[in-house]
């Protein structure tokens, strides 16, 4: 049995302290369809977990992602995922566009209601995780 790939997953604030997530695909080909998670995916062969979520948020988001920080790795039904976590108080999140996904959910972390959204993965535990820390 083949271990799966490692992955990475970003925390994005925009400049009206929304954390942005996306709401993925409807499709039964992928886990968990329909629900919400951090921008990421998989860590490719030769590809260090940096140059993956730099990858990956361009692949999904078109958004060109700098001076952002490591903030742990949060394993999950046996691969680990490490997350990053970039606050840009200039970004826009409505000047976005989704490229994988069926859209971008903002959070507003001034008043976090994490209960009204099903999310993928662990994203929820990962996303209380910060929020017990900021």
């Amino acid at each position: 049995m083949n271990k799966e790939k490692d992955k990475v997953g970003l925390l994005l604030i925009d400049k009206n302290n929304n954390l942005l997530l996306q709401l993925r695909d409807n499709i039964s080909e992928i886990k968990y369809p329909d629900c919400v998670g951090t921008f990421g995916g998989a860590i490719k062969d030769n590809e260090t977990a940096e140059q993956a979520i730099v990858r990956e948020v361009k692949e999904e988001l078109g958004y060109n992602l700098k001076e952002f920080e490591f903030i742990g790795n949060f394993p999950f039904e046996g691969y680990n995922i490490f997350m990053f976590l970039k606050i840009d108080c200039e970004l826009n999140a409505d000047e976005l566009r989704i490229l994988e996904g069926k859209s971008i959910i903002k959070i507003d972390l001034n008043n976090p209601n994490l209960e009204k959204h099903k999310f993928a993965f662990n994203a929820k535990e990962i996303i209380k995780d910060y929020l017990s820390k900021a």
